[in-house]
């Protein structure tokens, strides 16, 4: 049987490998946990945004509340503009520093040359 997935490898198919081939298995095994924990953490995060951006509207503090023809309430403007200029750019340094379309044509370099 072909295998396409780390997770389809035994216990008896690491003993049948080269020391290389097992520690090329076990730091990317390693990676790709790291790289489900956070996929988990930003499934959590987008849960929590979804919920902050909720209380924003539900409290009348995001402008949308004026856009849909209601009535925001009373809310220091500077500090409202330096929460939405730290969640973008937060938001945005994170997206950048991921940067999964050039680790995906990296790795597949490794296959294709």
């Amino acid at each position: 049987m072909n295998k396409t997935y780390l997770y389809e490898y035994e216990k008896s198919d690491l003993e049948n490998m080269e020391d290389i081939e097992k520690d090329a298995f076990k730091k990317a095994n390693s990676l790709n946990d790291k790289i489900l924990d956070l996929k988990i953490m930003i499934d959590e995060i987008n849960e929590e945004w979804d919920e902050y951006l909720q209380y924003l509207e539900d409290e009348k503090i995001s402008k949308i509340c004026e856009f849909r023809g209601g009535e925001c309430i009373e809310f220091d403007e500077e500090l409202l503009n330096a929460i939405v200029t730290t969640l973008k750019k937060s938001i945005g340094d994170t997206n950048k520093s991921i940067g999964y379309n050039p680790k995906k044509i990296k790795i597949n370099r490794v296959i294709n040359g």
